[in-house]
C-alpha cells in the first residue's frame, strides 16, 4: 500500500497530472475525437499554467493554513503539557554535510518550533519522529542529532524511528504517550491532515503548526505575479495535503 500511495502521490501532482490529460486527449485526436481531444488538451495546459501562478497556491493553501494556529507562549496552556512532538521530514546525511544540511527545509523548520516550545516547557519530553526513507537513515535520527547539537539534553529527548508516513507517527506516539496532552509540531498546510489522525486514535494533540507557505495578509505580493517554481511547490503542497485528506476521508492511512 505504501508503495502505492508514493507513485499516486508523485502523479497525482499538477504537471504529471497535467501530462496524463494531454496524453489522453492526443490519443482521442488520433482516435478521431478531435473535438474532446482539443478540449483535454487545452485543459491540461491551463492546469498547468495555473499551477504555477501565485494566486492559485495561495487561494489553495489559504484554507489550509488557517484551520489551525501557532503556540506562541506553550507555558501559558493549562494544564502544561508534557510532551512536544515534531513531525519527520526530509533527512539526506552525506560525508560533509552538516545535520542541518542533511534535514530538509521543512524539517530544519519544524524542529527549530519543536526546540523553541521545549525551552518554554522545562519539564516536558521532546519527541523526535520519523522513519527511514530510500535507504536513508530514520529523520528522527537527524532531528535528535541536531536536537543535541543545538543544546537539547539526550535524556529529554524520545525517538520514534520506525513510521513512514503521518498516520503511523501518530499512532507510535498514541502508543508511547497514552492520553496525555502534546504539543503537535508540523507544516501549516500538514496540520489539518495530521489533527485528524490524532483524532482518528484518541490523541490529545495541540497543534502548534509552523512553517507558514503564505502570508494571511498579502501586503508586498502580487496577486498576479508571472508563473513561478515557488507557487507550483506551494500548489504541489495543497494538493498532496487534498488528496490525503480525500484519502482519509475513505478510510485510507
Amino acid at each position: 500500500m505504501s508503495a502505492v500511495k508514493l507513485v499516486l502521490g508523485a502523479w497525482l501532482m499538477p504537471i504529471p497530472l497535467s501530462l496524463i490529460i494531454a496524453l489522453i486527449g492526443l490519443a482521442l485526436r488520433a482516435a478521431g475525437r478531435r473535438s474532446a481531444g482539443h478540449f483535454l488538451i487545452g485543459g491540461a495546459s491551463v492546469l498547468a499554467v495555473a499551477a504555477c501562478c501565485g494566486f492559485v497556491g495561495r487561494a489553495l493553501l489559504h484554507p489550509l493554513e488557517t484551520r489551525y494556529h501557532s503556540v506562541v507562549n506553550a507555558a501559558a496552556i493549562v494544564p502544561a503539557p508534557r510532551y512536544v512532538a515534531v513531525l519527520g521530514s526530509g533527512y539526506q546525511p552525506r560525508e560533509g554535510l552538516s545535520v542541518t544540511g542533511a534535514l530538509g527545509a521543512d524539517a530544519v523548520i519544524r524542529l527549530a518550533e519543536g526546540i523553541r516550545l521545549y525551552r518554554q516547557l522545562p519539564t516536558a519530553t521532546l519527541i523526535v519522529s520519523g522513519g527511514p526513507s530510500s535507504g536513508d537513515p530514520p529523520a528522527a535520527r537527524g532531528y535528535a542529532l541536531a536536537a543535541t547539537e543545538l543544546g537539547v539534553p539526550s535524556q529529554a529527548l524520545l525517538l520514534i524511528q520506525t513510521p513512514t508516513d503521518t498516520g503511523a507517527e501518530i499512532r507510535a506516539i498514541h502508543d508511547r504517550i497514552g492520553d496525555a496532552p502534546v504539543l503537535l509540531v508540523t507544516s501549516a498546510a500538514h496540520m489539518p491532515r495530521a489533527m485528524e489522525h490524532c483524532k482518528r486514535v484518541g490523541l490529545h494533540a495541540i497543534a502548534a503548526q509552523t512553517g507558514n507557505l503564505t502570508d494571511p495578509s498579502p501586503r508586498g505580493q502580487s496577486w498576479w505575479s508571472p508563473p513561478s517554481g515557488t507557487a507550483l511547490r506551494k500548489t504541489e503542497t495543497a494538493f498532496h495535503e487534498y488528496f490525503g485528506l480525500l484519502a482519509l476521508s475513505f478510510g485510507i492511512t
